[in-house]
């Protein structure tokens, strides 16, 4: 019996001031790969692209969702932007990993949920505590029960 071999999931990333600390992280998951990334600041566009070697270099992140064929973008632009950008990755057919704050206020976050929602695609806020060892204990007590009224 032969292993069906899984392909690697392809990844985009927008914003490179902080985005570019997340390529190492996904590029480091055996099944994953940064294929293409997205800045407005082409000297940190090529620069990124050379150091990690991704061709897919756009100034334009509508260009990049267009042409790429993502399965997940990470959203790591200045706040403003998280729900136009997740919103166009989304409607592109890619699960999103978002900076945190959401958004600019709740209206904004609740049509990034609806939107993933109508696509059938994961929306995830990157808060970086939900997986250290107090998080995942604190997770099992709630689940457990120990911790209803």
């Amino acid at each position: 019996m032969s292993k069906k071999r899984q392909k690697k999931l392809r990844i985009g990333v927008v914003g490179l001031g902080m985005g570019r600390g997340h390529i190492g992280c996904f590029n480091s998951h055996p099944k994953a790969e940064v294929t293409a990334i997205a800045d407005l600041d082409q000297k940190r566009l090529s620069a990124t692209g050379a150091e990690y070697g991704i061709t897919g270099q756009y100034k334009d992140y509508k260009k990049m969702l267009k042409k790429e064929d993502l399965d997940i973008v990470c959203i790591a632009t200045p706040n403003i932007f998280h729900k136009p950008f997740t919103i166009a990755a989304l409607n592109a057919g890619a699960h999103v990993l978002c900076e945190k704050p959401m958004a600019m206020n709740a209206r904004e976050a609740r049509a990034m949920i609806a939107c993933a929602k109508k696509n059938k695609k994961r929306l995830m806020i990157n808060f970086s505590y939900r997986f250290t060892k107090q998080s995942r204990l604190m997770k099992q007590e709630i689940d457990s029960g120990k911790l209803d009224d």
